[in-house]
């Protein structure tokens, strides 16, 4: 996976935790939208079953119950303390 690709993608969802920490919960979530296809683009390139599988089911799932939830604390959290680190662990 390009190093850069998986730069842009973490600072994107740096600018949208900081959104969602800030109160944007709508604007966030909004933002969340435009950066899944790029978190697809990661889990189909993971070689490994077993990180698919966490993505998906430990990091993914979570985050799109809290985006229909409207928990913008959930989802910044989500996306700082379990999607970055996962982005980075790639790297």
């Amino acid at each position: 996976m390009d190093k850069a690709f998986l730069s842009e993608t973490k600072d994107k969802l740096h600018n949208i935790a900081d959104k969602l920490y800030k109160g944007n919960v709508n604007e966030g979530i909004a933002d969340m939208g435009t950066v899944l296809p790029d978190i697809a683009n990661i889990a189909g390139a993971v070689d490994s079953e077993e990180l698919q599988q966490k993505l998906l089911m430990g990091v993914l799932s979570p985050a799109l119950e809290a985006m229909e939830n409207k928990d913008g604390a959930l989802l910044a959290d989500i996306i700082t303390y379990e999607l970055i680190e996962f982005i980075e662990s790639l790297e």
